[in-house]
């Protein structure tokens, strides 16, 4: 490679950061349904042909976007979470400071159940984000941090729909406080996740309860039917002859 390409390569790289940069602000300027390429140009200072030319597909630059912000999260945080649940806890809070990312993370739901060359990019993400909440939890119950009977994955599931579901409602409903739904969400979550679910067959369980029409075991005692304790004797009316 000549010095000139070097050169050249490096000046490219830098106007896809500038261009990065700039739908950055432009999202948190703007509504998501209000930026496209002559709006990130403008904010960015760089020609609109030049956002072209770098990101030829408007989800290519939405996806980089969306990978360069997501990754500035937690940068400034001055002490380290003590567990995946306040983790998640700080991001909710760093997402009411920015809401601009909230509403691309809000928009790019759609992309990613399309069935479009980036939806698969953009699911991924998802899915990954899933799987860092299942290896923190997963840490979490070995290290006694949190108690659960149900697996990782599931709890976390459970905790991102919460956050998700809180991003929204930061969205659409800003007097919402969503830090304290958070911490009441959290504490019915932890609640749940230290009970273990008891199928309806499990008769050896003190909560077992027979389904309905089940007929009972031939050789169990049968006990007459009560009203508020007292056994109900059937009127003489209705006696069998």
């Amino acid at each position: 490679m000549t010095d000139q390409h070097a050169a050249a390569l490096e000046d490219e790289q830098s106007l896809a950061e500038r261009i990065v940069r700039g739908a950055i602000r432009a999202y948190r300027l703007h509504a998501f349904d209000q930026v496209d390429a002559a709006v990130v140009a403008d904010v960015a200072g760089v020609p609109l042909d030049a956002v072209a030319r770098v990101f030829p597909t408007w989800d290519a630059l939405l996806l980089v976007t969306y990978d360069r912000w997501t990754q500035m999260r937690g940068t400034r945080r001055s002490e380290a979470p003590s567990c995946t649940i306040e983790y998640v806890r700080m991001t909710l809070a760093e997402d009411v400071a920015d809401p601009g990312l909230v509403r691309v993370l809000a928009g790019v739901i759609n992309i990613a159940a399309a069935e479009t060359g980036f939806a698969e990019l953009f699911r991924k993400r998802f899915e990954e984000y899933v799987g860092q909440l299942t290896t923190g939890l997963q840490r979490d119950f070995d290290a006694d941090g949190e108690r659960s009977v149900v697996p990782a994955d599931v709890a976390a599931t459970q905790l991102l729909a919460v956050y998700e579901g809180l991003q929204i409602q930061m969205l659409v409903r800003p007097h919402v406080d969503v830090l304290v739904e958070y911490d009441r969400a959290v504490r019915t979550l932890r609640q749940g996740w230290q009970r273990r679910e008891v199928p309806s067959w499990d008769l050896d369980a003190p909560s077992a309860v027979a389904a309905p029409g089940a007929v009972p075991d031939a050789g169990a005692p049968v006990s007459p039917p009560t009203v508020s304790g007292r056994p109900v004797v059937p009127d003489a009316t209705t006696r069998s002859a």
